[in-house]
């Protein structure tokens, strides 16, 4: 079945690559952040490679997010990558302009996951820059 144009994991991946730069001009938007993160989840399944996610810490770590969000829970005991999620929000007096502050959303790690890849927080924009890179070598443009 295809859903509209999205047809193949090549359409599924331009889908995360614009994804990722709807949350760059979002300044982190929450749910640019989701929609992110839950078209790069369904992408093993597209490509037929379920079994990487877990071999990589990256990837674990989209799919607790990912799940995390759609059942709005971070404690379902299959997911053992995140501890908490966070806005990071700086407030500064007299200063009330939209854009002004970059507002991350903070993921905060588990140990094991902390240790793989050498941090204890990452922010959603590094991460899904992490996932698209991961991903970059699985696809290609299909031949017209």
């Amino acid at each position: 079945m295809h859903f509209f144009e999205l047809r193949t994991a090549y359409d599924l991946f331009k889908k995360l690559e614009q994804d990722l730069e709807d949350l760059e001009r979002s300044y982190q938007d929450t749910r640019v952040a989701y929609n992110l993160f839950v078209t790069a989840e369904h992408l093993p399944d597209w490509l037929d490679k379920r079994y990487l996610v877990r071999k990589h810490a990256i990837l674990r770590i989209t799919s607790h997010l990912a799940n995390g969000a759609k059942h709005f829970r971070l404690d379902d005991p299959r997911h053992k990558s995140i501890i908490k999620t966070e806005k990071d929000r700086v407030f500064e007096q007299d200063v009330f302009e939209t854009g002004v502050f970059n507002e991350p959303l903070v993921i905060y790690l588990s140990d094991e996951e902390a240790q793989e890849l050498g941090t204890t927080t990452i922010d959603a924009l590094t991460l899904a820059k992490k996932v698209i890179k991961f991903w970059e070598p699985y696809l290609q443009k299909p031949l017209t």
